[in-house]
């Protein structure tokens, strides 16, 4: 089996990948000691990436207590390290066969990854796909809070009946118009939903602006 050695990785919620220029001061990074390597194919890649898949049990033991912490010299019990030659991500997996996080790469150590595989040859890897794809936002890490907070907040101004407020978000992004509160607040909803702009990026900036006063 190939190993790499010495990598910091960021494991994340299996929801989205985080790439290497959005992680945070707030982000546990682990340093890898060693991790099994495998070179897939890019179909293969897309669907550990951005699918839902579930790893057999076959594969499972053949990772198993394979990649090494540098910390108190701890094992992750199923990781592994994937590269299709285009890319590289490290996959933690439950005793299921289920992803429980993935990490990105640093670009230098992910540069080294790529290079370490073009002399091995593709792995069949057994895993069964679940779902074909998950939603790609295109937002980065930041904007995809701002997004979900500014979601809250409405919901939350919308179940209150506060009519004054949200009527001065909706004012904000629409200007002034004769709607409903209802359609205001639907209108509010769809568009932060459909797109993510500068408008609700501001938006998101007035919010925080009028708790930070109190």
């Amino acid at each position: 089996m190939i190993y790499v050695y010495d990598l910091l990785l960021n494991f994340q919620d299996v929801g989205r990948l985080v790439e290497f220029f959005e992680w945070s001061e707030q982000d546990v990074l682990e340093h890898i000691k060693k991790i099994p390597l495998f070179r897939i194919n890019s179909i293969d890649m897309d669907n550990i990436c951005f699918g839902t898949v579930k790893f057999d049990s076959s594969f499972l033991e053949k990772i198993k207590f394979k990649t090494l912490l540098y910390k108190k010299k701890k094992s992750i019990t199923y990781a592994a390290l994937f590269c299709d030659l285009n890319r590289a991500v490290a996959v933690e997996i439950s005793k299921q066969g289920d992803v429980i996080a993935k990490s990105c790469l640093l670009l230098d150590e992910e540069g080294d990854v790529i290079a370490s595989s073009q002399d091995l040859e593709v792995f069949d890897i057994s895993y069964k796909v679940l779902k074909k794809e998950v939603m790609v936002t295109f937002l980065t890490r930041s904007e995809e809070f701002q997004q979900r907070y500014l979601y809250q907040e409405l919901k939350s101004l919308f179940e209150q009946k506060d009519v004054d407020k949200l009527t001065y978000l909706y004012e904000e992004v629409y200007g002034y118009d004769n709607s409903s509160f209802d359609c205001k607040y639907e209108r509010l909803v769809q568009g932060l939903s459909n797109s993510f702009d500068r408008k609700y990026q501001k938006l998101y900036e007035v919010v925080r602006l009028s708790y930070s006063k109190k």
